[in-house]
């Protein structure tokens, strides 16, 4: 299984994303924490700007676990759109954009209930990850939980030509249903 590149409480100098992403990411961390408030369990960073493959075109991936969000997907993006918006006004923004980068926000956003399911998309932050915000260690208990699982089974991520998939369970039996 790879390393976890990093997970911290807050950003810090040690942070894993890439530096043009920085001021991005923590103007994205506080508008998120204004918008959310208590109901705001999780913030994280993952994907190309955190292991450091992100080309200009990369967009920043995100994933917010909070409480009490509503049942569809639209509704859940609706209601960062403040943020969105706030973002773009940002100098953190400009500067990102005067460097030939893209700024778009990926978000994926789960409940806590979500989260502990352990959806597919997390697998991709067992390897790497920035945790932004984190409230009682909850995104870290399930990414922690994840991994452990992950060792259970001898699961391999095989890298492909065009990307890399996972390999759930190397001996898996035909019908056998494996869980994360």
């Amino acid at each position: 299984m790879g390393r976890v590149t990093i997970v911290c409480v807050e950003f810090t100098d040690g942070s894993a994303l890439m530096s043009e992403y920085r001021g991005l990411a923590e103007e994205y961390t506080r508008a998120v924490k204004g918008l959310f408030g208590e109901r705001l369990v999780s913030i994280c960073f993952f994907g190309s700007i955190v292991t450091g493959k992100a080309t200009p075109e990369s967009d920043v991936d995100v994933l917010i676990i909070a409480e009490k969000f509503a049942r569809d997907i639209g509704s859940r993006i609706d209601e960062t759109l403040p943020v969105h918006e706030k973002l773009r006004r940002s100098e953190a923004y400009r500067k990102l954009r005067s460097q030939g980068r893209s700024a778009f926000i990926s978000e994926i956003l789960l409940t806590p209930d979500e989260a502990k399911t352990h959806p597919p998309i997390l697998l991709d932050m067992t390897e790497a990850v920035d945790i932004a915000y984190d409230r009682g260690g909850f995104l870290g208990s399930v990414l922690e939980d994840i991994r452990r699982r992950l060792r259970e089974l001898g699961a391999v991520k095989v890298t492909a030509k065009k990307g890399y998939y996972w390999l759930l369970k190397p001996d898996a039996r035909p019908g056998e249903v494996v869980e994360i």
